[in-house]
């Protein structure tokens, strides 16, 4: 069993306002759906192996749990009142309540850090990507996983909690600054406009989509047209 040492956690972070109906989505209705089983493929196959440790940032209801392995997982997330319905459903994961900006964590601590659909609501994200290499260790894994700017129907995104929707480039280019190597940047998802419905029978072409994604995203044409926007990063050895 994982033992999580971590410094205290700061009881005055500032929290980012939002509205309730965006706290109930994030934390009661998020982790259902293809999409989402999609991008838990994708994060589990990307998890350093062993018993290290892996935090999920910005765990909402905690539905990559399962796939980290609730032995080894542990879930921050800013909103307490929201984290009460995590641990009902998973009392043996650690839950802790902080920001982006300050993790409760030492130096060099994590194995692997996740935040899936998170960054785009970060007021400060280039900020932020310091502390995301202060808390992994050497050779750690940052998965990152974001609505794609260059998707071509951006209605999908829209969210009043939205801060900036990031392309490959400048999600990119926020990571190597901050100090990280990319060791796989694509994109996953229906790559056409959200109205595939209209087209009889497209249920099944669009499971047959998500679970060929990642084949899928080594195509030169569709690398890109995705809708989810996944970057893996490491924190280099030395």
């Amino acid at each position: 069993m994982t033992t999580w040492a971590a410094e205290p956690i700061p009881t005055d972070l500032p929290a980012t306002p939002v509205v309730d109906e965006a706290v109930a989505r994030h934390f009661l209705r998020r982790g259902r759906g293809l999409e989402f089983a999609m991008e838990a493929n994708w994060v589990r196959a990307r998890l350093p192996d062993g018993e290290g440790r892996i935090v999920d940032l910005g765990c909402g209801i905690g539905t990559l749990f399962d796939a980290i392995g609730t032995h080894r997982a542990a879930g921050v997330d800013y909103k307490a009142s929201g984290l009460k319905h995590t641990h009902a459903r998973f009392p043996m994961v650690p839950l802790l309540c902080a920001s982006a900006e300050h993790l409760p964590f030492a130096d060099a601590s994590l194995d692997g850090l996740i935040l899936q659909h998170v960054v785009e609501h970060l007021p400060e994200a280039p900020a932020s990507c310091p502390e995301f290499y202060r808390v992994l260790r050497p050779g750690g894994v940052l998965l990152l996983l974001t609505p794609n700017a260059e998707f071509c129907d951006q209605g999908v995104f829209e969210d009043p909690t939205h801060v900036q929707i990031f392309n490959r480039r400048d999600l990119s280019d926020i990571l190597i600054h901050a100090g990280f190597s990319i060791v796989d940047l694509r994109t996953l998802g229906l790559p056409w406009l959200r109205r595939y419905h209209a087209i009889r029978s497209a249920w099944r072409l669009r499971r047959w989509v998500t679970e060929h994604a990642v084949a899928l995203s080594t195509l030169p044409r569709w690398r890109w047209m995705g809708q989810t926007l996944c970057c893996a990063a490491r924190r280099p050895l030395s």
